[in-house]
């Protein structure tokens, strides 16, 4: 990716737009719902699109067929502002002119505000808003009808954190406004469901995102820069776009599958439907990747089926049950395959088999290659996260792998996946440093970074390795260096290098060294055993 390029999700936040706006009080306590009568509820058509159809000179019926069922989400949340005499001096003209200078805050104001503060890019301040209603940053979003009792599909990123929101209507050429409440949201897929109080609506009709192809016509309808009722066309660009780092809580990487898109998608589309050519949702438009934060013709949606399977998990208690397997994985790239010497890339290898879980229970071994799951093709570690994480924990799934080239299956009974699993961090990130032993004898650098020593009797208790677990112990890590990055820490034990056991450091350095460009580590770290493939320079 460009480093001038950027991912935004095409939401507006427009704090300093619309004075006096006062949206409803959002409800957070979600009532429970029978997924069976929602089922039924739920407008479905995943008949096959035709072939070799007809040039469409006009979408204006697919188009009179979305737009009752797509909302204008608006939702509100306080202001965070830093304290005045934590900016800079030279970035305090910034600050005033998109929050107002000191004085402007709390105070009715009057001075004379400009005539029209939306394209001068200014705040206009509010006349005289309630007290609790004072420094709110007004945000808007789009969404989509799904039941014609108020339930409404939206991102999660639309309604996140908002104390406020209210969800326009369209009512026969007239817009109706209503209050809304939660029931849940999930910021790993940045998927939401909200309900309004009403009936008679017009929901929409929901296709089936996996009939999808690339070149299919798609059209984004929504609210871009706050202008309702908008409807953009394009074609389907690209599928499974994953690792895009667009989803996600804190440092807990989300679960991506997005459609890409060339249907213009600008901030205000956010939640809004991606229909395909008969008016069926095949999509909720999520985030553009642009220079400028506005449409450059590369805008990522999230598949209809993903974003059902969890409205219908949030639908009983406003959370996700997610499945665990227990495993770290990577991509079969070219290095990891000459390594493993397989003659084939794809599929995802199994770097870490954790201690008790399920996939230790099914007989997952390390150095494993998963090529499919469930019944579902694996062509990397991407996919087999998400057929995992969309599988019912208690399920028993058939997992397909290659070990030391050779087919074979076992079955796994999915976990429940865990708040700590959610909590970790990724590779690279390190816990306090324990302070290093004293160089000794049998001590050598086994990549750079990397001290190892043989595993002495006094070693084995200082770091709790039990009298079953093999080869050196790392004594010490350069934080700044390409281990570091890649995970390896202090206290872990390598058993084999470059797939052969070791049991002493020079060994283990001998092998390392006849490395050219990557070396493969067996490691060993408190009941866990993972691969680590370092770079060797």
């Amino acid at each position: 990716m460009n480093a001038r390029s950027r991912i935004c999700t095409a939401f507006t936040c427009a704090s300093m737009l619309a004075p006096g706006w006062h949206p409803a009080l959002a409800e957070t306590t979600p009532p429970k719902v029978n997924p069976a009568e929602f089922q039924a509820k739920i407008a479905k058509d995943t008949s096959p699109l035709p072939n070799n159809g007809q040039l469409q000179m006009s979408y204006a019926t697919v188009v009179e067929k979305i737009l009752p069922s797509v909302v204008t989400i608006y939702s509100s949340a306080p202001i965070k502002t830093p304290e005045i005499d934590q900016i800079p001096p030279q970035l305090r003209p910034f600050f005033y002119r998109f929050f107002g200078a000191p004085e402007d805050f709390g105070n009715e104001g009057d001075e004379e505000q400009s005539p029209n503060p939306r394209r001068r890019g200014q705040p206009q301040r509010p006349q005289t808003p309630p007290e609790d209603e004072q420094h709110q940053q007004r945000g808007v979003g789009s969404g989509v009808i799904i039941t014609a009792d108020g339930y409404i599909m939206t991102n999660n990123h639309v309604i996140a954190d908002a104390k406020k929101i209210e969800v326009a209507v369209d009512n026969g050429g007239s817009t109706k406004n209503y209050t809304a409440e939660v029931i849940g949201a999930d910021p790993l897929t940045d998927v939401a469901l909200i309900k309004i109080n009403a009936i008679g609506l017009k929901p929409a009709t929901l296709g089936d995102s996996a009939q999808l192809r690339v070149g299919d016509i798609v059209l984004a309808a929504g609210a871009p820069m706050e202008l309702s009722r908008s409807v953009t066309q394009g074609i389907v660009s690209a599928l499974g776009r994953s690792n895009e780092g667009i989803v996600g809580k804190g440092r807990v990487r989300g679960y991506e599958d997005f459609i890409q898109t060339d249907a213009s998608i600008n901030p205000g589309n956010s939640g809004g439907p991606l229909v395909d050519s008969l008016g069926r949702v095949i999509g909720i438009s999520t985030a553009i990747l642009s220079r400028s934060g506005m449409n450059a013709g590369i805008g990522f949606a999230i598949p209809i089926n993903m974003a059902m399977n969890i409205v219908e998990d949030l639908l009983d208690d406003g959370a996700v049950q997610r499945g665990f397997l227990g495993v770290q994985i990577a991509d079969l790239d070219s290095a990891l395959a000459d390594r493993l010497k397989m003659k084939e890339q794809g599929g995802a290898v199994v770097m870490m088999v954790g201690a008790g879980s399920p996939a230790e229970k099914a007989g997952v071994q390390l150095e494993d290659v998963i090529v499919a799951i469930n019944g579902q093709k694996v062509d990397s570690s991407s996919r087999l996260r998400l057929i995992v994480s969309s599988t019912k924990p208690g399920t028993a799934i058939p997992i397909e792998l290659l070990r030391n080239g050779q087919p074979m299956t076992v079955t796994a009974t999915l976990d429940a996946l865990p708040e700590e699993a959610l909590a970790e961090v990724g590779p690279g990130s390190r816990g306090i440093p324990r302070s290093a032993p004293p160089q000794q004898e049998n001590t050598s650098e086994l990549v750079t970074g990397v001290t190892v020593q043989n595993l002495s009797k006094a070693l084995r208790e200082r770091h709790d390795v039990p009298a079953d677990v093999n080869g050196v112990i790392v004594t010490k890590v350069d934080p700044s260096s390409r281990a570091a990055a890649m995970g390896v820490e202090e206290g872990d034990v390598i058993s084999h290098v470059n797939r052969k056991a070791v049991a002493t450091a020079a060994e283990a350095r001998t092998l390392a060294k006849g490395s050219d460009k990557t070396v493969l580590l067996r490691v060993w770290r408190k009941g866990d055993t993972m691969l680590l493939m370092i770079g060797n320079n």
